[in-house]
C-alpha cells in the first residue's frame, strides 16, 4: 500500500535557486487541486536515487516547497502514448502544499494549478488548448506537428505538458500585481459552476480555443447572473470538445460524421455549426470567422488602432487614432456593417446586446478573406454582467503584456474596473443602447 505523505516540505518563499536537470520530464494525474488534496507525481529522472529533493517552483523561479522522494528513469509503457498517456510508474503520491492559488512547476518543468475556495477573481488556465497542440508521444490534434502529418482525434493529459506560450507572460505578470483573492482553475474545472459562481470576474487568457458544452453553459450562466468577464484571448471557444469518462483524455473529431457519439449536441465540431445550435457570437461579442490572422495575414498595423477615448485607457497617453502595437497570431471580430472614414461600424442589431462599443480595431484576413479584428466592450442584457474582449491570442503573450507597458496598464485598469463594477463604457456608447429580446 502506498501511503499519502507530505515529506520534508520546506517553504522558501523569499529565495530562488539555480535550476538543474534533475527531472527530465513528467506529469501529474490531474492538472489542478486544492491545498491538502492528494496528487500523484510521475517524474522521469536521469538516474536512480532514493532521496532526491524534488522542488516546486512558482512562476518567479522561486522554490516554494520541497519533497524528498525516490526518483528513477522512466520508460513509456502505454501503446499510442499521445492518446493513452505515457504510462510512467508512480514516483510519489503527495499532499498539495498550502500555497497561494496559482500556476506552479514541479522542478520548473511540470505545470500544476493550485486552486482556492471562493476567490474574487478567477483566471482560467488554457489546459485544453495546450493539450490539443501538444505533440508529446508523437501526435497532437493537429497534423502539422504529428507523425505522418496525421492528427489524432484523442490526446491524453497524462503526458508531459508545457506552459501556454500565449498566456505565460500574463501569468507571470499577474503574480506581481496587487489584486486580492485571485484564484486559478483549468478548463476541466470550468465544467463545475461552483468553481466560479462566487467570484466577481472571470479572466480568460491567451488562447482558449477548446470548450466543452458544460463549460460554455457555465460561462454563459456566469454572465447572465450579473458577473463580469475579461476575455484576453483570441480564437476563443472555436471547437467543442469532450473528455473521457475519467477526464484524462481530450476528444475532438472536428467532423460530425467521424464522431461516434450519438447525441448530435455533443459532436466535437466547430461551435458555429448549425447542428450544435450554440453560436459563439452571443457568448463573446466576437468570433474568429469575422477576423483572422494577424502576423501572418495582417492588413493593418500589427496592433490595434484606437477608435475613441474611454475609461479603459486611463493612465495611458493613448487617444483616438493612436496605434497600440503588438503583433498577434489570431484575432476575433465583432459583426461589422461596414467601414466609414476608416472607422468600423458595429452591427448592433445582429449583435443584439443592450450596450456595446468598439474600443479599437485591426485589419486582418483569413485564407484571403478580409476581416476586422475588434476590441469590444459589451453588455448582453440589462441584468447581465459586462464582457470586455480584447480578442487577441497575443494580448497576454511576450509580444503583448510581456513587453508593452500600455497593455500592462490597460489590463490592470480593466481588471480593477470589473472587480469594482465601475463604468467601462465611454460617453459615446450611451447613444448606442439597443433593445434586446429574450433576456
Amino acid at each position: 500500500m502506498i501511503h499519502i505523505t507530505l515529506i520534508s516540505t520546506i517553504f522558501l518563499h523569499s529565495s530562488s535557486v539555480a535550476i538543474d536537470n534533475t527531472i527530465i520530464d513528467g506529469y501529474t494525474n490531474r492538472m489542478s487541486a486544492f491545498a491538502g488534496d492528494s496528487i500523484e507525481l510521475y517524474l522521469n529522472a536521469p538516474w536512480n536515487k532514493d532521496a532526491q529533493p524534488v522542488r516546486l517552483f512558482n512562476l518567479e523561479g522561486k522554490v516554494v516547497a520541497q519533497y524528498t522522494m525516490h526518483v528513477f528513469p522512466q520508460q513509456r509503457s502505454q501503446e499510442i502514448p499521445y492518446q493513452n498517456g505515457f504510462g510512467y510508474k508512480l514516483t510519489k503520491r503527495v499532499a498539495v502544499p498550502s500555497l497561494q492559488s496559482g500556476i506552479y512547476l514541479w522542478e520548473n518543468k511540470v505545470p500544476f494549478v493550485i486552486k482556492c475556495n471562493n476567490p474574487k477573481i478567477i483566471v482560467l488556465y488554457s489546459s485544453n488548448t495546450e493539450n490539443a497542440y501538444n505533440s508529446s508521444g508523437g501526435k497532437s490534434l493537429y497534423g502539422f506537428n504529428s507523425s505522418d502529418n496525421t492528427a489524432s482525434v484523442i490526446v491524453s493529459f497524462l503526458r508531459p505538458q508545457w506552459l501556454p506560450k500565449h498566456s505565460e507572460a500574463f501569468l507571470r505578470w499577474m503574480l506581481k500585481q496587487d489584486f486580492q483573492d485571485v484564484g486559478y482553475i483549468t478548463d476541466v474545472d470550468m465544467d463545475d459552476y461552483n468553481a466560479i459562481r462566487k467570484s466577481k470576474v472571470l479572466i480568460i487568457a491567451g488562447h482558449s480555443e477548446y470548450w466543452t458544452l458544460a463549460a460554455r453553459r457555465n460561462y454563459d450562466r456566469y454572465i447572465k447572473d450579473g458577473r463580469n468577464a475579461l476575455v484576453l484571448s483570441g480564437n476563443t471557444m472555436w471547437w467543442q470538445v469532450r473528455y473521457s469518462e475519467n477526464k484524462d483524455q481530450l476528444i475532438c473529431y472536428r467532423k460530425a460524421e467521424l464522431d461516434p457519439i450519438k447525441n448530435s449536441k455533443l459532436k466535437t465540431i466547430n461551435w458555429n455549426e448549425p447542428s450544435l445550435n450554440y453560436p459563439i457570437l452571443p457568448s463573446l461579442g466576437v468570433e474568429f470567422t469575422r477576423a483572422g490572422y494577424g502576423r501572418k495575414e495582417d492588413r493593418g498595423w500589427n496592433g490595434y488602432k484606437i477608435l475613441r477615448s474611454c475609461p479603459l485607457l486611463e493612465n495611458t497617453n493613448l487617444s483616438k487614432n493612436d496605434i497600440l502595437f503588438f503583433a498577434s497570431d489570431e484575432l476575433d471580430g465583432a459583426p461589422i456593417v461596414g467601414i466609414a472614414d476608416g472607422v468600423p461600424l458595429l452591427d448592433y442589431q445582429l449583435l443584439g446586446f443592450v450596450q456595446a462599443e468598439l474600443i479599437a480595431y485591426d485589419l486582418v484576413s483569413r485564407a484571403g478573406v478580409e476581416g476586422v479584428a475588434t476590441w469590444i466592450v459589451c453588455k448582453p442584457s440589462k441584468s447581465s454582467g459586462v464582457i470586455i474582449n480584447t480578442a487577441s491570442t497575443d494580448w497576454c503573450s511576450d509580444r503583448g503584456i510581456g513587453n508593452n507597458p500600455h497593455i500592462q496598464t490597460i489590463t490592470h485598469t480593466m481588471i480593477t474596473k470589473l472587480v469594482n463594477r465601475t463604468n467601462v463604457f465611454s460617453t459615446e456608447a450611451q447613444k448606442y443602447i439597443v433593445p434586446a429580446e429574450n433576456f
